[in-house]
């Protein structure tokens, strides 16, 4: 049994490190996209410069202990769904590129409240720079920078506010690439 772990091992070492090769049309990588509250990532490319992502994340908080009196638990959510287009000027190890990506969240903070708090919904809307690694034939890694805006749809009732922020944001990527 440890023999056929350890030979399972090798292969997919050998093949997560072998050289790598050009981006090809019909490329697709499934992947990490962030740190500390990390997208899962699909990536998939049209052509060898021409490039898109779908994003979809989801964050979950359960405050601990019981509600007080007069007061409700509320378990607060964040999901994320989004979508880039991406240009892409190599097709060699390193591929830098530059894009669009447009993102939409809703959030419902968590915690102990008298009165439950509406989901706030946003949009970012960016532009993307920023590169991809080919550690192998099948991994990549990266980092990219977004400058962009953010618009907080609030439905706080009966103060109904928008608020809208320019943005900045480094992120770090991680991906595995099926052919």
């Amino acid at each position: 049994m440890k023999k056929m772990a350890l030979a399972i091992f090798t292969v997919l070492l050998m093949t997560a490190f072998t050289p790598a090769q050009n981006i090809t049309a019909g490329k697709i990588g499934l992947g990490i996209d962030g740190v500390t509250s990390p997208n899962l990532a699909g990536k998939y490319y049209w052509t060898n410069n021409l490039s898109s992502e779908v994003l979809l994340g989801f964050n979950l908080y359960s405050p601990g202990g019981d509600a007080a009196a007069n007061q409700t638990k509320v378990t607060g959510t964040d999901f994320r769904i989004g979508a880039s287009l991406l240009y892409n000027f190599s097709e060699g190890d390193f591929v830098p590129y530059t894009g669009v990506e447009v993102l939409y969240n809703t959030k419902k903070a968590g915690g102990f409240y008298t009165t439950e708090p509406d989901a706030k919904n946003i949009i970012d809307a960016n532009l993307v720079l920023g590169g991809e690694y080919f550690v192998s034939k099948h991994f990549s890694v990266g980092i990219k920078e977004k400058l962009g805006f953010e618009a907080q749809l609030s439905r706080d009732i009966p103060k109904e506010e928008n608020d809208i922020y320019l943005n900045t944001a480094t992120t770090v990527t991680a991906r595995y690439y099926f052919n």
